[in-house]
Protein backbone atom coordinates (compact mmCIF):
# COMPACT_ATOMS: atom_id res chain seq x y z
CA UNK A 1 0.00 0.00 0.00
CA UNK A 2 1.32 3.54 -1.23
CA UNK A 3 2.00 6.00 2.19
CA UNK A 4 0.26 8.87 1.89
CA UNK A 5 2.49 11.99 1.90
CA UNK A 6 1.90 14.47 3.99
CA UNK A 7 0.34 17.77 3.36
CA UNK A 8 2.43 21.03 2.83
CA UNK A 9 2.00 23.30 5.75
CA UNK A 10 0.37 26.67 5.11
CA UNK A 11 3.68 28.46 5.08
CA UNK A 12 5.22 26.53 2.70
CA UNK A 13 2.09 26.83 0.18
CA UNK A 14 2.26 30.68 0.46
CA UNK A 15 6.31 30.41 0.03
CA UNK A 16 5.96 28.67 -3.05
CA UNK A 17 3.12 30.89 -4.55
CA UNK A 18 5.30 33.57 -3.80
CA UNK A 19 8.36 32.13 -5.78
CA UNK A 20 6.08 30.90 -8.70
CA UNK A 21 4.77 34.51 -9.09
CA UNK A 22 8.22 36.13 -8.60
CA UNK A 23 9.85 33.26 -11.48
CA UNK A 24 6.28 34.39 -13.95
CA UNK A 25 6.98 38.18 -13.18
CA UNK A 26 10.66 37.77 -14.42
CA UNK A 27 9.87 35.76 -17.57
CA UNK A 28 7.32 38.30 -18.62
CA UNK A 29 9.51 41.25 -17.34
CA UNK A 30 12.24 39.70 -20.09
CA UNK A 31 9.95 39.05 -22.78
CA UNK A 32 9.34 43.00 -22.84
CA UNK A 33 12.91 43.81 -23.07
CA UNK A 34 13.76 44.40 -19.54
CA UNK A 35 11.83 47.68 -19.37
CA UNK A 36 12.71 50.42 -17.06
CA UNK A 37 9.75 51.61 -14.07
CA UNK A 38 10.46 54.87 -14.24
CA UNK A 39 10.49 57.19 -16.95
CA UNK A 40 13.64 58.79 -15.57
CA UNK A 41 15.32 55.36 -15.21
CA UNK A 42 14.56 54.98 -19.00
CA UNK A 43 15.88 57.85 -20.14
CA UNK A 44 19.08 57.33 -18.00
CA UNK A 45 19.04 54.22 -19.62
CA UNK A 46 18.74 55.52 -23.30
CA UNK A 47 21.11 58.25 -22.63
CA UNK A 48 24.12 55.43 -21.65
CA UNK A 49 23.48 54.02 -24.61
CA UNK A 50 24.06 56.74 -26.59
CA UNK A 51 27.17 57.79 -24.93
CA UNK A 52 25.92 60.10 -23.15
CA UNK A 53 27.20 61.53 -19.58
CA UNK A 54 25.43 61.89 -16.14
CA UNK A 55 23.77 65.51 -17.04
CA UNK A 56 24.95 68.55 -15.62
CA UNK A 57 21.84 70.58 -16.26
CA UNK A 58 18.42 69.41 -15.94
CA UNK A 59 15.16 71.44 -16.64
CA UNK A 60 11.50 69.60 -16.05
CA UNK A 61 8.58 70.86 -17.73
CA UNK A 62 4.64 69.58 -17.41
CA UNK A 63 3.14 68.98 -21.13
CA UNK A 64 -0.78 70.51 -20.50
CA UNK A 65 -1.96 67.11 -20.65
CA UNK A 66 -0.30 66.08 -17.59
CA UNK A 67 2.64 64.36 -18.97
CA UNK A 68 6.58 65.71 -17.71
CA UNK A 69 9.00 66.77 -20.48
CA UNK A 70 12.69 66.57 -19.52
CA UNK A 71 15.67 68.61 -20.86
CA UNK A 72 19.07 67.25 -19.88
CA UNK A 73 22.60 68.92 -21.10
CA UNK A 74 25.43 67.67 -20.85
CA UNK A 75 28.60 69.44 -22.71
CA UNK A 76 27.67 69.91 -25.80
CA UNK A 77 24.90 67.60 -25.81
CA UNK A 78 21.39 68.22 -25.28
CA UNK A 79 18.54 65.80 -24.62
CA UNK A 80 14.93 66.68 -24.78
CA UNK A 81 13.07 63.39 -24.04
CA UNK A 82 8.96 63.62 -23.58
CA UNK A 83 6.95 60.62 -21.30
CA UNK A 84 5.49 57.94 -23.09
CA UNK A 85 3.13 55.30 -21.42
CA UNK A 86 3.78 52.02 -22.65
CA UNK A 87 0.95 49.22 -21.78
CA UNK A 88 2.99 48.26 -18.43
CA UNK A 89 5.41 50.69 -17.83
CA UNK A 90 6.72 54.62 -18.02
CA UNK A 91 8.83 55.12 -21.30
CA UNK A 92 11.19 58.08 -22.45
CA UNK A 93 11.02 59.00 -25.96
CA UNK A 94 14.24 61.10 -26.67
CA UNK A 95 16.18 63.44 -29.05
CA UNK A 96 19.34 64.18 -29.25
CA UNK A 97 21.13 67.21 -30.12
CA UNK A 98 24.80 68.22 -31.04
CA UNK A 99 25.34 71.71 -29.94
CA UNK A 100 27.61 73.93 -31.42
CA UNK A 101 29.93 76.52 -29.69
CA UNK A 102 28.31 79.47 -28.16
CA UNK A 103 24.51 80.16 -26.98
CA UNK A 104 21.88 77.92 -29.05
CA UNK A 105 17.80 77.99 -28.59
CA UNK A 106 15.85 75.06 -27.74
CA UNK A 107 12.26 74.45 -28.86
CA UNK A 108 10.10 72.64 -26.96
CA UNK A 109 7.03 71.49 -29.00
CA UNK A 110 4.29 71.00 -27.18
CA UNK A 111 2.86 72.98 -25.11
CA UNK A 112 3.55 73.20 -21.48
CA UNK A 113 1.98 74.57 -18.11
CA UNK A 114 3.15 77.98 -16.90
CA UNK A 115 1.47 80.13 -13.87
CA UNK A 116 0.34 83.08 -14.23
CA UNK A 117 0.56 85.96 -11.49
CA UNK A 118 -2.09 84.56 -9.99
CA UNK A 119 -0.74 81.25 -9.95
CA UNK A 120 -3.68 79.82 -12.28
CA UNK A 121 -1.81 77.32 -15.06
CA UNK A 122 -1.61 78.91 -18.17
CA UNK A 123 -0.81 76.68 -21.83
CA UNK A 124 1.94 78.23 -22.66
CA UNK A 125 5.45 77.88 -25.63
CA UNK A 126 8.81 76.91 -23.72
CA UNK A 127 12.12 77.65 -25.20
CA UNK A 128 15.53 77.21 -23.59
CA UNK A 129 18.33 79.06 -23.80
CA UNK A 130 21.39 76.80 -23.60
CA UNK A 131 25.38 77.56 -23.25
CA UNK A 132 25.26 81.53 -22.03
CA UNK A 133 28.49 83.30 -22.29
CA UNK A 134 30.16 83.59 -18.90
CA UNK A 135 28.53 86.38 -16.69
CA UNK A 136 25.08 85.77 -18.34
CA UNK A 137 22.18 87.28 -14.81
CA UNK A 138 19.49 87.62 -17.71
CA UNK A 139 18.43 86.98 -21.17
CA UNK A 140 15.79 88.24 -23.09
CA UNK A 141 13.71 86.31 -26.23
CA UNK A 142 12.13 88.24 -28.96
CA UNK A 143 9.86 86.03 -31.05
CA UNK A 144 8.47 86.06 -34.43
CA UNK A 145 5.92 84.13 -35.67
CA UNK A 146 2.52 83.91 -37.34
CA UNK A 147 0.94 85.59 -34.88
CA UNK A 148 3.16 88.46 -34.61
CA UNK A 149 6.26 89.44 -32.13
CA UNK A 150 6.32 88.48 -28.51
CA UNK A 151 9.06 89.20 -26.00
CA UNK A 152 10.06 86.73 -23.38
CA UNK A 153 11.86 87.24 -20.32
CA UNK A 154 14.12 84.72 -19.14
CA UNK A 155 14.05 82.69 -16.27
CA UNK A 156 16.96 80.91 -14.66
CA UNK A 157 17.50 77.33 -14.85
CA UNK A 158 20.90 76.21 -13.39
CA UNK A 159 22.96 77.38 -16.71
CA UNK A 160 20.39 78.02 -19.06
CA UNK A 161 17.44 80.23 -19.42
CA UNK A 162 13.73 79.06 -19.67
CA UNK A 163 11.14 81.35 -21.68
CA UNK A 164 7.20 81.39 -21.94
CA UNK A 165 5.64 82.82 -24.66
CA UNK A 166 1.88 82.31 -25.58
CA UNK A 167 -0.64 84.90 -27.66
CA UNK A 168 -2.82 87.69 -25.90
CA UNK A 169 -7.00 85.88 -25.70
CA UNK A 170 -9.07 87.18 -28.34
CA UNK A 171 -12.37 88.70 -27.54
CA UNK A 172 -14.43 85.58 -26.38
CA UNK A 173 -10.77 84.57 -23.95
CA UNK A 174 -9.50 82.12 -26.16
CA UNK A 175 -6.44 81.41 -26.42
CA UNK A 176 -4.76 79.80 -29.95
CA UNK A 177 -1.78 78.63 -30.63
CA UNK A 178 -1.11 77.33 -34.26
CA UNK A 179 2.24 75.21 -35.40
CA UNK A 180 4.48 78.20 -35.53
CA UNK A 181 5.46 78.01 -31.65
CA UNK A 182 6.76 74.80 -31.74
CA UNK A 183 8.88 74.25 -34.89
CA UNK A 184 11.70 76.32 -35.28
CA UNK A 185 11.56 75.77 -39.14
CA UNK A 186 8.58 78.14 -38.98
CA UNK A 187 9.94 81.24 -36.19
CA UNK A 188 12.29 84.09 -36.13
CA UNK A 189 14.02 84.95 -32.92
CA UNK A 190 16.43 87.39 -31.45
CA UNK A 191 18.02 86.40 -28.11
CA UNK A 192 20.37 88.73 -25.65
CA UNK A 193 22.41 88.25 -22.93
CA UNK A 194 23.25 90.53 -19.92
CA UNK A 195 24.94 90.85 -17.24
CA UNK A 196 24.79 92.08 -13.83
CA UNK A 197 24.95 95.76 -14.60
CA UNK A 198 22.62 95.30 -18.00
CA UNK A 199 25.44 95.87 -20.02
CA UNK A 200 24.49 93.16 -23.29
CA UNK A 201 26.65 90.68 -23.51
CA UNK A 202 25.99 89.10 -26.48
CA UNK A 203 22.98 88.33 -29.04
CA UNK A 204 21.80 85.73 -31.38
CA UNK A 205 19.58 85.68 -34.13
CA UNK A 206 17.78 82.79 -36.00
Amino acid sequence: MKKKRAPWPRWAKVARNILLTALLALLAWDMWGWPSLSFRADLRRAERRMLIPEPETVVELKLTYGNPYRIELSGDVAVMAMYVRGSFFSNAYPTRYILGKGPALLCVPFPVVSPDEAGQPLGCAAYVAVQPPEGSASAVLTLHNEDGSFTAEGVPEESAFLFYARPQPDRDGYVSMGESWFRPEMFTYELAFYDKEGRILQEISG
